[in-house]
């Protein structure tokens, strides 16, 4: 064992720091029933396209082939990703079905990342901070929305936040806790590549420069950390390098790692005037309501240093790191700014916490009731953008997930084992659709392979469609196909027919392509 940490100065003032004393013993019990609530309901719609539909046509294709290592979308190897959330979502899909199990994964780590918060806000911030943290994470708005969601980052987030935390606590308690942090920084980077071991150290480079009374516990317990890292890490890096050699190389550490950070992605580019500003309002808006509580809770120069001061600083390195290393990042999404939101919800529940104090559930009844609005407000929400609003006969969300799983679902109950399914020209095509209010998202449906359970090719081409030797079933947009597209497989000696449906139909088509019989 190294030496013990240094001695940090008692808190200034004021509420006591790491104190298991709570006013209230229902409130925990209350808080963790409230920050449930705004998960609640996940099942009631499908999962989206993109992404989502990338997860979990991956995740059915690995059981269709009994597979652990490699993931696959629609017959060929897939490196985008790392393979815990295949891992992780493959038995809730088995025991849960494809309606309720493909996000609990991702609902369970969001919970989780908030039990850790609150761990930490027990034992290094303001007496309640474990109260309001958990409560500030269940009401912010981009927290909720992706733990809503098939993603890598709820993984991501509760495994480089409990890295983190068990980081901090080895400096100040137990070097030990520095192995836990090794073996969860391990996971991160199965959750989401390389990037979590580059916070980890960036992070930990930054708190020993900003710490100098702690730079003496940073000796000791590395080598067990490190090596418990890598042993997790290789549970799959190493198989799947033997499986595909260069071209697991190539595909995900190059393209999707160096190539993403460098802009190589260009998808997810943004014009130069908002590359230095882009997830400004991402912050602003990700963390509604509590946004203007953040420049409040913001930490200052504070002498003397005392414990909580030094752990409220840890948080803002952690936050101010994630926010920079994202901004010179040459791809830019939304959600890339989750990590970020643990340590600003622990700054600004340390705040709610000190001004609130004594904590009581007369104090907590807006936060609580926010957790409630969040539910109404996200349930709401990803209702509409599955399925549609209408009002007045004029369509304010245009509903074509519902719609294109529907299809699918008459799909399932037609086909026969030996049919084809095909996607046809569902991208952006030289045909588009017609420009309405609110413009429809053209792109391909991965979500189709999962709800379907198979392999379905996909073409523009209508030559190689006709080229189908069995009875294939086809799903494409409303207007991607014509009579003269029919005319043509009449003369290919093809019936192209479109299928009636049971419900009506404004986004998309459903059409078979059948051999006509030889004249006897």
């Amino acid at each position: 064992m190294s030496a013990p940490a240094p001695t940090l100065a008692p808190p200034a003032s004021p509420p006591v720091v790491g104190t298991s004393f709570e006013p209230d013993p229902r409130l925990p019990w209350i808080v963790a029933l409230a920050c449930v609530l705004p998960f609640v309901g996940w099942w009631t719609y499908g999962l989206f396209d993109l992404d989502e539909g990338f997860y979990a046509a991956i995740v059915g294709e690995m059981l269709r082939r009994h597979e652990w290592i490699t993931p696959y979308y629609n017959g060929a190897p897939w490196y985008e990703k790392p393979i815990l959330i295949y891992w992780a979502a493959i038995p809730f899909v088995q025991w849960l079905g494809p309606t309720v199990g493909p996000r609990v994964s991702a609902i369970l780590a969001t919970l989780a990342t908030m039990a850790v918060a609150a761990w930490f806000a027990r034992r290094h911030l303001a007496t309640g901070a474990a109260l309001t943290a958990p409560l500030v994470l269940a009401t912010s708005l981009l927290v909720v929305a992706v733990g809503r969601l098939m993603l890598t980052d709820p993984l991501l987030v509760l495994c480089l936040t409990a890295g983190l935390v068990w980081f901090w606590e080895s400096l100040v308690s137990d070097v030990r806790w520095r192995w836990a942090a090794g073996a969860a920084i391990g996971f991160g980077t199965l959750a989401k590549g390389p990037v979590a071991i580059a916070f980890f150290v960036l992070i930990a480079g930054v708190t020993w420069w900003r710490e100098p009374q702690l730079r003496a516990r940073f000796r000791g317990g590395w080598s067990i950390a490190t090596l418990l890292c890598v042993a997790v890490l290789s549970s799959w890096y190493w198989p799947i390098y033997l499986a595909n050699k260069n071209d697991f190389v190539r595909g995900f550490l190059w393209e999707q790692n160096v190539g993403r950070f460098l802009g190589g992605d260009t998808a997810h580019n943004v014009p130069w005037y908002g590359y230095l500003i882009f997830y400004f309002p991402v912050i602003l808006v990700g963390m509604i309501p509590w946004s203007f509580g953040i420049w409040r809770a913001w930490p200052r120069r504070a002498h003397p240093i005392t414990a909580d001061d030094a752990a409220r600083r840890f948080l803002q390195s952690w936050a101010l790191t994630v926010f920079i290393f994202f901004t010179a990042s040459g791809s830019k999404l939304v959600h890339y700014m989750l990590p970020a939101t643990v340590p600003l919800a622990l700054l600004v529940a340390d705040d709610c916490a000190r001004r609130w104090a004594p904590l009581s559930l007369a104090r907590l009844a807006r936060p609580l009731a926010g957790t409630l609005a969040m539910a109404a407000f996200a349930q709401f929400g990803f209702t509409v953008y599955y399925g549609g609003l209408s009002l007045g006969g004029r369509t304010l969300v245009p509903g074509f997930h519902g719609e294109l799983h529907h299809v699918a679902a008459e799909v399932a109950q037609r086909v026969a084992p030996t049919d084809a399914i095909i996607e046809y020209q569902t991208g952006r095509q030289h045909r588009p659709l017609p420009r309405t209010s609110p413009p429809v998202i053209e792109t391909s449906h991965p979500t189709l392979r999962f709800y379907l359970d198979r392999v379905i090719p996909v073409t523009d081409s209508l030559s190689r469609l006709l080229e189908e030797p069995k009875k294939a079933w086809i799903i494409t947009r409303w207007n991607r196909i014509d009579t003269s597209d029919v005319s043509t497989a009449t003369r290919a000696g093809r019936t192209l027919e479109r299928v009636p449906l049971p419900f009506p139909l404004t986004y998309y088509a459903l059409w078979t392509l059948t051999p006509r019989p030889a004249a006897p």
